[in-house]
Protein backbone atom coordinates (compact mmCIF):
# COMPACT_ATOMS: atom_id res chain seq x y z
CA UNK A 1 0.00 0.00 0.00
CA UNK A 2 1.22 3.28 -0.93
CA UNK A 3 2.50 5.94 1.98
CA UNK A 4 0.67 8.79 -0.09
CA UNK A 5 -2.58 9.23 1.00
CA UNK A 6 -3.48 11.01 -2.09
CA UNK A 7 -1.84 8.36 -4.68
CA UNK A 8 -4.94 6.05 -4.89
CA UNK A 9 -7.17 8.76 -5.23
CA UNK A 10 -4.52 10.30 -8.17
CA UNK A 11 -4.71 7.00 -9.70
CA UNK A 12 -7.95 6.48 -9.79
CA UNK A 13 -8.47 10.23 -11.58
CA UNK A 14 -6.09 9.24 -14.32
CA UNK A 15 -7.61 5.90 -15.12
CA UNK A 16 -10.99 8.31 -15.41
CA UNK A 17 -9.79 10.94 -17.08
CA UNK A 18 -7.28 8.40 -19.66
CA UNK A 19 -9.57 5.61 -19.75
CA UNK A 20 -10.68 6.32 -23.66
CA UNK A 21 -7.67 8.01 -24.66
CA UNK A 22 -4.32 5.94 -25.77
CA UNK A 23 -1.21 7.37 -24.24
CA UNK A 24 1.57 8.22 -26.54
CA UNK A 25 5.03 8.59 -25.51
CA UNK A 26 6.42 12.16 -24.73
CA UNK A 27 9.38 11.31 -26.98
CA UNK A 28 7.06 10.57 -30.45
CA UNK A 29 5.23 13.91 -28.93
CA UNK A 30 7.94 15.69 -29.60
CA UNK A 31 9.01 14.60 -32.71
CA UNK A 32 5.03 14.80 -34.27
CA UNK A 33 5.26 18.82 -33.11
CA UNK A 34 8.88 19.00 -34.78
CA UNK A 35 7.52 17.49 -38.04
CA UNK A 36 4.52 20.13 -38.28
CA UNK A 37 6.89 22.87 -37.92
CA UNK A 38 8.69 21.90 -40.57
CA UNK A 39 5.79 21.46 -42.84
CA UNK A 40 5.10 24.80 -41.92
CA UNK A 41 8.34 26.44 -42.87
CA UNK A 42 8.81 23.72 -46.43
CA UNK A 43 5.49 25.41 -47.11
CA UNK A 44 6.08 28.73 -47.29
CA UNK A 45 9.70 28.23 -49.07
CA UNK A 46 8.08 26.47 -51.14
CA UNK A 47 5.79 29.32 -52.54
CA UNK A 48 8.52 31.22 -52.84
CA UNK A 49 10.82 28.51 -54.53
CA UNK A 50 7.62 28.17 -57.15
CA UNK A 51 7.73 32.42 -58.03
CA UNK A 52 11.52 32.81 -57.37
CA UNK A 53 12.68 30.11 -60.26
CA UNK A 54 10.46 31.24 -63.09
CA UNK A 55 11.96 34.49 -62.18
CA UNK A 56 15.46 33.82 -62.00
CA UNK A 57 14.86 31.72 -65.53
CA UNK A 58 13.17 35.16 -67.34
CA UNK A 59 16.19 36.86 -65.55
CA UNK A 60 19.00 34.84 -67.12
CA UNK A 61 16.72 34.74 -70.40
CA UNK A 62 16.68 38.86 -70.88
CA UNK A 63 20.26 38.98 -69.48
CA UNK A 64 21.89 36.29 -72.51
CA UNK A 65 19.66 37.46 -74.97
CA UNK A 66 20.53 41.73 -74.41
CA UNK A 67 23.77 40.12 -74.39
CA UNK A 68 23.83 38.32 -77.60
CA UNK A 69 21.97 41.37 -79.85
CA UNK A 70 24.51 43.85 -78.21
CA UNK A 71 27.24 41.55 -79.56
CA UNK A 72 25.93 41.32 -82.66
CA UNK A 73 25.31 45.04 -83.45
CA UNK A 74 28.74 45.27 -82.02
CA UNK A 75 30.32 42.56 -84.75
CA UNK A 76 28.72 44.92 -87.50
CA UNK A 77 30.00 48.16 -85.68
CA UNK A 78 33.49 46.41 -85.87
CA UNK A 79 32.76 45.92 -89.11
CA UNK A 80 32.25 49.16 -90.07
CA UNK A 81 35.30 50.82 -87.87
CA UNK A 82 37.60 48.33 -89.73
CA UNK A 83 36.73 49.91 -93.53
CA UNK A 84 36.81 53.47 -91.67
CA UNK A 85 40.00 52.53 -90.29
CA UNK A 86 39.37 54.38 -86.71
CA UNK A 87 41.29 53.11 -83.93
CA UNK A 88 40.66 49.60 -82.35
CA UNK A 89 39.85 51.36 -78.68
CA UNK A 90 36.45 52.08 -80.65
CA UNK A 91 35.49 48.85 -80.07
CA UNK A 92 34.84 48.17 -76.54
CA UNK A 93 32.11 47.08 -75.16
CA UNK A 94 30.15 49.41 -72.87
CA UNK A 95 27.94 48.38 -69.91
CA UNK A 96 24.42 48.68 -70.09
CA UNK A 97 24.87 52.08 -68.00
CA UNK A 98 27.40 53.65 -70.31
CA UNK A 99 26.14 52.48 -73.31
CA UNK A 100 24.49 55.84 -74.22
CA UNK A 101 27.61 58.17 -73.16
CA UNK A 102 30.32 55.67 -75.53
CA UNK A 103 27.35 56.20 -78.36
CA UNK A 104 27.13 59.73 -77.87
CA UNK A 105 31.55 60.31 -77.93
CA UNK A 106 32.09 58.32 -81.07
CA UNK A 107 29.35 60.13 -83.11
CA UNK A 108 31.29 63.35 -81.76
CA UNK A 109 34.54 61.94 -82.73
CA UNK A 110 32.73 60.69 -86.14
CA UNK A 111 31.81 64.36 -86.68
CA UNK A 112 34.95 66.22 -85.61
CA UNK A 113 37.16 63.99 -87.65
CA UNK A 114 37.81 65.62 -91.46
CA UNK A 115 37.62 62.41 -93.83
CA UNK A 116 40.54 63.79 -96.04
CA UNK A 117 42.35 61.15 -97.32
CA UNK A 118 38.73 59.47 -97.68
CA UNK A 119 37.19 62.73 -100.12
CA UNK A 120 40.84 62.32 -101.78
CA UNK A 121 41.29 58.83 -102.75
CA UNK A 122 37.83 58.88 -104.50
CA UNK A 123 38.39 61.22 -107.02
CA UNK A 124 41.76 60.10 -107.47
CA UNK A 125 40.09 56.74 -108.31
CA UNK A 126 37.66 58.84 -110.88
CA UNK A 127 40.86 61.06 -112.54
CA UNK A 128 42.70 58.05 -112.90
CA UNK A 129 39.99 56.98 -115.84
CA UNK A 130 39.89 60.22 -117.83
CA UNK A 131 44.05 60.76 -117.51
CA UNK A 132 44.18 57.13 -118.98
CA UNK A 133 41.68 57.95 -121.86
CA UNK A 134 43.26 61.17 -122.54
CA UNK A 135 46.89 59.60 -122.48
CA UNK A 136 45.32 57.43 -125.17
CA UNK A 137 43.98 59.64 -127.02
CA UNK A 138 47.17 61.45 -127.55
CA UNK A 139 48.87 58.65 -128.10
CA UNK A 140 46.25 58.25 -131.55
CA UNK A 141 47.07 62.01 -132.38
CA UNK A 142 50.26 62.88 -134.68
CA UNK A 143 53.13 64.27 -132.83
CA UNK A 144 53.24 67.15 -135.41
CA UNK A 145 49.68 67.71 -135.02
CA UNK A 146 49.27 72.09 -133.68
CA UNK A 147 46.55 73.02 -131.13
CA UNK A 148 43.29 73.50 -131.97
CA UNK A 149 42.79 77.46 -133.14
CA UNK A 150 39.21 77.68 -133.24
CA UNK A 151 38.70 81.37 -135.22
CA UNK A 152 37.86 84.35 -133.74
CA UNK A 153 34.36 85.05 -132.14
CA UNK A 154 34.17 88.43 -131.05
CA UNK A 155 31.37 87.51 -128.95
CA UNK A 156 33.47 86.11 -126.53
CA UNK A 157 34.41 89.82 -125.35
CA UNK A 158 31.02 90.90 -124.89
CA UNK A 159 29.32 87.30 -122.99
CA UNK A 160 32.95 87.49 -120.82
CA UNK A 161 34.02 90.95 -120.72
CA UNK A 162 36.32 89.73 -116.95
CA UNK A 163 38.03 87.36 -118.73
CA UNK A 164 38.79 89.38 -121.90
CA UNK A 165 39.95 92.61 -119.73
CA UNK A 166 42.02 90.00 -117.54
CA UNK A 167 43.51 88.55 -120.61
CA UNK A 168 44.46 91.79 -122.40
CA UNK A 169 45.85 92.87 -119.25
CA UNK A 170 48.50 89.94 -119.49
CA UNK A 171 49.18 90.31 -123.07
CA UNK A 172 47.34 87.19 -124.70
CA UNK A 173 44.72 87.87 -127.36
CA UNK A 174 40.94 86.68 -126.11
CA UNK A 175 40.67 82.98 -127.53
CA UNK A 176 44.06 82.12 -128.07
CA UNK A 177 47.49 81.49 -126.77
CA UNK A 178 49.24 84.22 -129.05
CA UNK A 179 51.16 86.29 -125.76
CA UNK A 180 52.67 89.59 -127.00
CA UNK A 181 56.83 89.09 -126.49
CA UNK A 182 56.16 85.41 -127.96
CA UNK A 183 59.11 84.22 -130.63
CA UNK A 184 58.22 83.53 -134.11
CA UNK A 185 60.49 80.49 -134.05
CA UNK A 186 58.28 79.43 -131.14
CA UNK A 187 54.94 80.05 -132.71
CA UNK A 188 56.29 78.57 -136.57
CA UNK A 189 57.35 75.37 -134.45
CA UNK A 190 53.81 74.89 -132.79
CA UNK A 191 51.89 75.89 -135.62
CA UNK A 192 53.90 74.69 -138.61
CA UNK A 193 51.87 74.28 -142.15
CA UNK A 194 49.27 76.84 -140.65
CA UNK A 195 51.73 79.56 -140.74
CA UNK A 196 52.43 81.99 -143.59
CA UNK A 197 54.64 84.35 -143.78
CA UNK A 198 53.46 88.52 -144.66
CA UNK A 199 50.48 86.97 -145.86
CA UNK A 200 49.26 90.17 -145.46
CA UNK A 201 50.09 93.80 -146.15
CA UNK A 202 47.79 96.38 -144.01
CA UNK A 203 48.89 100.33 -144.11
CA UNK A 204 52.61 100.36 -143.54
CA UNK A 205 52.53 97.21 -141.76
CA UNK A 206 53.64 93.08 -142.73
CA UNK A 207 51.48 90.60 -141.16
CA UNK A 208 52.27 86.90 -140.92
CA UNK A 209 48.96 84.72 -140.98
CA UNK A 210 47.83 82.04 -138.54
CA UNK A 211 44.54 80.96 -140.03
CA UNK A 212 42.37 83.72 -138.71
CA UNK A 213 45.20 86.20 -136.97
CA UNK A 214 47.76 88.38 -138.06
CA UNK A 215 50.44 88.70 -136.23
CA UNK A 216 53.19 91.31 -136.70
CA UNK A 217 56.43 90.81 -135.59
CA UNK A 218 59.70 93.10 -134.46
CA UNK A 219 62.55 93.07 -135.89
CA UNK A 220 64.00 90.83 -133.12
CA UNK A 221 61.41 88.48 -133.98
CA UNK A 222 59.21 89.15 -131.21
CA UNK A 223 55.48 89.44 -131.16
CA UNK A 224 54.08 93.17 -131.15
CA UNK A 225 50.65 92.83 -132.39
CA UNK A 226 47.90 90.32 -133.04
CA UNK A 227 45.16 90.87 -135.02
CA UNK A 228 41.92 89.82 -136.11
CA UNK A 229 39.17 90.74 -138.54
CA UNK A 230 35.33 90.06 -137.70
CA UNK A 231 32.77 90.17 -139.67
CA UNK A 232 30.45 93.35 -139.36
CA UNK A 233 27.96 91.93 -136.81
CA UNK A 234 28.53 93.94 -133.75
CA UNK A 235 28.17 97.57 -133.03
CA UNK A 236 30.07 100.66 -131.36
CA UNK A 237 27.16 101.12 -128.94
CA UNK A 238 26.89 97.11 -128.21
CA UNK A 239 30.65 97.34 -127.27
CA UNK A 240 30.28 100.46 -125.51
CA UNK A 241 27.25 98.96 -123.53
CA UNK A 242 29.52 96.18 -122.11
CA UNK A 243 33.17 97.72 -121.77
CA UNK A 244 32.37 101.33 -121.01
CA UNK A 245 33.43 104.77 -123.05
CA UNK A 246 36.70 104.14 -125.25
CA UNK A 247 39.22 106.14 -126.13
CA UNK A 248 39.33 107.20 -129.91
CA UNK A 249 42.36 107.37 -132.68
CA UNK A 250 41.90 108.99 -135.96
CA UNK A 251 45.03 107.16 -138.42
CA UNK A 252 45.76 109.87 -141.09
CA UNK A 253 48.04 107.57 -142.97
CA UNK A 254 45.13 105.27 -143.29
CA UNK A 255 42.28 107.11 -142.92
CA UNK A 256 40.95 104.53 -140.36
CA UNK A 257 39.02 105.84 -136.86
CA UNK A 258 39.23 102.90 -133.57
CA UNK A 259 38.14 102.83 -130.28
CA UNK A 260 40.77 101.68 -128.02
CA UNK A 261 40.65 100.51 -124.21
CA UNK A 262 43.26 100.54 -122.00
CA UNK A 263 44.86 97.25 -120.08
CA UNK A 264 46.93 97.17 -117.26
CA UNK A 265 50.37 98.01 -120.53
CA UNK A 266 48.44 97.05 -123.10
CA UNK A 267 45.58 98.77 -125.79
CA UNK A 268 43.27 96.80 -127.81
CA UNK A 269 41.90 98.39 -130.75
CA UNK A 270 38.71 98.04 -132.76
CA UNK A 271 38.51 99.55 -135.64
CA UNK A 272 35.31 101.10 -136.98
CA UNK A 273 33.62 102.35 -140.22
CA UNK A 274 30.53 103.92 -140.07
CA UNK A 275 29.05 107.52 -140.50
CA UNK A 276 32.14 109.39 -138.33
CA UNK A 277 33.25 112.46 -139.35
CA UNK A 278 36.78 114.41 -139.09
CA UNK A 279 36.63 118.15 -138.44
CA UNK A 280 37.12 120.68 -141.60
CA UNK A 281 40.86 122.21 -142.55
CA UNK A 282 41.98 119.01 -140.05
CA UNK A 283 43.45 115.22 -140.59
CA UNK A 284 43.68 114.56 -137.30
CA UNK A 285 40.86 115.40 -135.24
CA UNK A 286 37.72 113.81 -135.23
CA UNK A 287 34.50 115.58 -134.72
CA UNK A 288 31.57 113.12 -134.57
CA UNK A 289 31.57 109.44 -133.79
CA UNK A 290 28.39 106.94 -135.28
CA UNK A 291 27.59 105.13 -132.56
CA UNK A 292 26.39 102.58 -134.98
CA UNK A 293 29.31 102.01 -136.61
CA UNK A 294 30.24 98.52 -137.04
CA UNK A 295 33.72 96.52 -135.81
CA UNK A 296 35.58 95.38 -138.57
CA UNK A 297 38.60 94.45 -136.50
CA UNK A 298 40.25 93.81 -133.40
CA UNK A 299 44.02 94.31 -132.05
CA UNK A 300 46.17 93.53 -129.02
CA UNK A 301 49.27 95.64 -128.73
CA UNK A 302 51.57 96.87 -125.80
CA UNK A 303 51.69 100.63 -124.76
CA UNK A 304 54.33 101.89 -125.65
CA UNK A 305 53.28 105.94 -125.57
CA UNK A 306 50.75 105.31 -127.97
CA UNK A 307 47.47 106.13 -125.26
CA UNK A 308 49.08 110.35 -125.65
CA UNK A 309 47.43 110.30 -129.25
CA UNK A 310 43.93 108.77 -127.58
CA UNK A 311 40.87 111.16 -126.71
CA UNK A 312 37.36 110.58 -125.06
CA UNK A 313 36.21 114.31 -126.31
CA UNK A 314 34.15 114.16 -129.26
CA UNK A 315 31.08 114.32 -129.90
CA UNK A 316 28.39 111.33 -131.11
CA UNK A 317 26.94 111.56 -134.39
CA UNK A 318 23.12 113.26 -133.59
CA UNK A 319 24.17 115.35 -130.37
CA UNK A 320 23.22 118.87 -131.20
CA UNK A 321 26.47 120.71 -131.19
CA UNK A 322 26.38 124.00 -129.53
CA UNK A 323 25.03 126.94 -131.65
CA UNK A 324 27.42 130.04 -132.02
CA UNK A 325 25.85 133.16 -131.31
CA UNK A 326 26.82 136.57 -132.83
CA UNK A 327 25.92 138.73 -129.37
CA UNK A 328 28.99 136.62 -128.53
CA UNK A 329 31.23 137.56 -131.36
CA UNK A 330 29.69 141.10 -130.58
CA UNK A 331 30.59 141.70 -127.15
CA UNK A 332 34.12 140.24 -127.65
CA UNK A 333 34.83 142.91 -131.02
CA UNK A 334 33.81 145.70 -128.87
CA UNK A 335 36.33 144.98 -126.24
CA UNK A 336 39.23 144.58 -128.81
CA UNK A 337 38.30 148.09 -130.36
CA UNK A 338 37.73 149.76 -127.30
CA UNK A 339 41.27 148.64 -125.50
CA UNK A 340 43.22 148.17 -127.82
CA UNK A 341 44.64 149.47 -130.93
CA UNK A 342 42.56 147.44 -133.26
CA UNK A 343 39.98 149.36 -135.14
CA UNK A 344 37.75 146.42 -136.74
CA UNK A 345 36.95 142.76 -136.00
CA UNK A 346 35.20 141.45 -138.80
CA UNK A 347 33.22 138.05 -138.56
CA UNK A 348 33.33 135.97 -142.05
CA UNK A 349 32.01 132.56 -140.91
CA UNK A 350 29.83 131.37 -137.97
CA UNK A 351 30.01 127.47 -139.03
CA UNK A 352 33.00 125.62 -138.27
CA UNK A 353 35.54 126.87 -138.67
CA UNK A 354 34.78 130.15 -136.54
CA UNK A 355 36.60 132.65 -139.48
CA UNK A 356 37.46 136.17 -138.20
CA UNK A 357 39.79 138.92 -139.31
CA UNK A 358 41.36 141.74 -137.07
CA UNK A 359 42.40 144.93 -138.34
CA UNK A 360 45.15 146.96 -136.97
CA UNK A 361 47.02 149.63 -137.70
CA UNK A 362 50.32 149.64 -140.13
CA UNK A 363 52.67 150.60 -137.21
CA UNK A 364 51.28 147.83 -135.16
CA UNK A 365 54.59 145.43 -134.44
CA UNK A 366 54.16 141.77 -134.94
CA UNK A 367 54.52 140.96 -131.40
CA UNK A 368 51.45 143.42 -130.71
CA UNK A 369 48.94 141.94 -133.02
CA UNK A 370 49.37 138.32 -132.41
CA UNK A 371 48.67 139.53 -128.55
CA UNK A 372 45.64 141.09 -129.86
CA UNK A 373 44.20 138.03 -131.34
CA UNK A 374 45.26 135.78 -128.00
CA UNK A 375 42.84 138.62 -126.40
CA UNK A 376 40.28 138.82 -128.88
CA UNK A 377 39.65 134.50 -128.40
CA UNK A 378 39.74 134.68 -124.59
CA UNK A 379 37.13 137.35 -124.20
CA UNK A 380 35.25 135.23 -126.30
CA UNK A 381 35.68 132.34 -124.78
CA UNK A 382 35.29 133.79 -121.64
CA UNK A 383 31.43 135.58 -123.07
CA UNK A 384 30.13 131.86 -124.51
CA UNK A 385 31.09 129.95 -121.36
CA UNK A 386 29.13 132.28 -119.17
CA UNK A 387 26.14 131.01 -121.96
CA UNK A 388 27.03 127.02 -122.43
CA UNK A 389 25.85 124.91 -118.88
CA UNK A 390 28.83 122.33 -119.95
CA UNK A 391 31.79 122.15 -121.73
CA UNK A 392 32.64 125.62 -124.17
CA UNK A 393 32.16 125.97 -127.75
CA UNK A 394 35.90 124.72 -128.58
CA UNK A 395 34.08 121.10 -128.10
CA UNK A 396 32.03 121.70 -131.37
CA UNK A 397 34.02 124.48 -132.98
CA UNK A 398 37.73 125.23 -134.77
CA UNK A 399 39.01 128.81 -135.82
CA UNK A 400 41.25 130.49 -138.48
CA UNK A 401 41.97 134.07 -137.34
CA UNK A 402 43.65 136.62 -139.60
CA UNK A 403 45.70 139.66 -138.71
CA UNK A 404 45.39 142.68 -141.57
CA UNK A 405 47.17 145.78 -142.01
CA UNK A 406 44.39 147.65 -143.40
CA UNK A 407 46.80 150.31 -145.20
CA UNK A 408 49.91 147.97 -146.72
CA UNK A 409 47.54 145.10 -146.81
CA UNK A 410 50.17 142.76 -144.37
CA UNK A 411 48.69 139.70 -143.05
CA UNK A 412 49.08 137.06 -140.80
CA UNK A 413 46.92 133.67 -140.07
CA UNK A 414 46.64 131.62 -137.36
CA UNK A 415 44.56 127.91 -137.22
CA UNK A 416 43.47 126.82 -133.77
CA UNK A 417 45.96 123.86 -132.51
CA UNK A 418 44.05 120.61 -132.23
CA UNK A 419 46.71 119.28 -129.55
CA UNK A 420 47.13 122.17 -127.25
CA UNK A 421 44.96 124.47 -125.14
CA UNK A 422 45.61 127.84 -124.48
CA UNK A 423 45.30 128.98 -120.20
CA UNK A 424 42.67 130.85 -121.72
CA UNK A 425 40.69 127.96 -122.36
CA UNK A 426 40.89 127.82 -126.08
CA UNK A 427 42.56 126.09 -128.27
CA UNK A 428 46.31 127.50 -128.99
CA UNK A 429 47.31 129.72 -132.09
CA UNK A 430 49.07 127.85 -134.60
CA UNK A 431 50.48 130.75 -136.42
CA UNK A 432 50.92 130.15 -140.18
CA UNK A 433 54.79 132.34 -140.57
CA UNK A 434 55.60 136.30 -140.44
CA UNK A 435 53.89 138.67 -141.66
CA UNK A 436 53.51 138.88 -145.54
CA UNK A 437 52.29 140.75 -148.44
CA UNK A 438 48.88 139.62 -149.75
CA UNK A 439 50.52 141.07 -152.94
Amino acid sequence: MNKDPLHNIKDEIERKVFKNTEPVSQKRAILTKIRNEKQKKSSVKSIFINLGVPLCIILILSILGSSYLFNEDLVKENENEQEQEEPAELTYVPTDEWDEKIIDEKVAIRKSATPVDEVSEEPKQESEAPQEKKEEEDKTKPADTPPPLPAFDFSMILNDPNTFKEKAANGTFVGTSFTIGDSMEGIQEIYKDKYKNLDTKKGHKGYDRVEDYLLYFQDEKTLLEVRSNISPSYTLDRVIATLGEPYYFLNALEGVISANYLYGDYIVEMEIQGNNKIKPNSMEEIQFIDRESVITSVALFKNDGGSKSLSKDIKYLGEEPTEFRTEWFNEARDYIVENTVSHAVILHSQQSPLEFNIVVPQETPEDEMRAIANQFLKRLTDVSNKAIEEGTIWNDYTYVIHIENSIDGYYDTGLSNSKSTHEGGYPDINWMGDLQSIE
